[in-house]
């Protein structure tokens, strides 16, 4: 699998609203420890016999490209989503997440927090955010990507200097997506990947209210990321049950939106530009998504 950064960030701009965006079917393997074994309670479960089954063929030809701060932080701002006190997941919370699934997960997580700060000029909090991903990085591998103490003194020299701040986040992606890519890590891309996806929807969910002509058409173009996300999760080799419950909730929302009435009418012709949900449909479908998102980050 080829990993990708920055290269696409046009397409990722123009392509969704909440965080993250990628371009072709997402990630094959899963390399990591024992702990990923462990049974999270992160989703619905499935039992990996049965469903293994049913996976399909595994192939090296995936191009996936992570969570890049710039495009999040792009995203944050073409939206106009508003900061909202308590809204990230607290980094108090670091502390709790044990496993490589969970650890992961919230590495992506903590990273469209990052943006969503830096993006709203609260650079105090984005400094604590910035701590916690090195943190969490260190436990899933990505020690010498955050081994430079002076990335932290940097960034509290910059506060203030938007161009500055994101100039470094580019550094940070940059070395950590060169290294996944050097060392086999691609499993580990759709994992954090997926996490700054959720949060990334969850704050558009939470953020912009079910009156805004536009969400529901925001909603639709994530759908399909979450198809590319759906088929990333598939394509991970060894699943732990947590990876089997987070690839059932996702395919459960995108479900769900598919057999909405305001989609159905429109067939295979779909135009998601043109996409007009129902207050109640766009409610559903963040519902799902607020469920999600918290059960990632307990």
């Amino acid at each position: 699998m080829k990993i990708k950064g920055l290269n696409y960030l046009f397409i990722f701009l123009f392509s969704s609203l909440f965080i993250i965006s990628c371009s072709n079917d997402d990630s094959n393997s899963d390399n990591n420890q024992d702990d990923d074994n462990s049974t999270e309670n992160n989703g619905p479960q499935n039992n990996n016999d049965q469903q293994s089954n049913n996976e399909p063929d595994l192939s090296d030809d995936y191009e996936f490209i992570p969570p890049s701060p710039l495009q999040i932080a792009s995203i944050f701002k073409k939206a106009g989503l508003e900061y909202m006190q308590g809204l990230p997941n607290s980094t108090e919370n670091a502390d709790d997440y044990n496993s490589k699934f969970q650890q992961s997960l919230n590495f992506g997580v903590y990273s469209s927090d990052l943006a969503y700060c830096v993006e709203n000029e609260k650079y105090d909090e984005a400094s604590q955010y910035l701590k916690v991903i090195r943190k969490l990085g260190s436990k899933i591998g990505l020690e010498t990507v955050f081994q430079n103490e002076d990335i932290i003194k940097r960034f509290e020299n910059n506060i203030g200097k938007y161009d500055s701040i994101v100039d470094l986040l580019i550094y940070v992606q940059e070395n950590t997506d060169s290294y996944i890519e050097d060392n086999g890590m691609d499993d580990l891309s759709v994992i954090y990947f997926t996490g700054a996806w959720v949060e990334g929807m969850y704050l558009g969910a939470k953020t912009l209210n079910d009156e805004n002509n536009n969400l529901g058409i925001l909603l639709s173009e994530q759908m399909t990321i979450a198809e590319i996300l759906i088929g990333g999760i598939k394509h991970i080799k060894e699943k732990s049950d947590d990876i089997y419950g987070l690839q059932d909730y996702i395919t459960d929302i995108v479900d769900t939106y598919d057999n909405l009435e305001s989609i159905k009418k429109y067939g295979d012709e779909i135009d998601y530009i043109d996409v007009e949900l129902t207050n109640e449909e766009v409610q559903l479908i963040s519902n799902k998504i607020i469920e999600l998102r918290e059960n990632l980050i307990q």
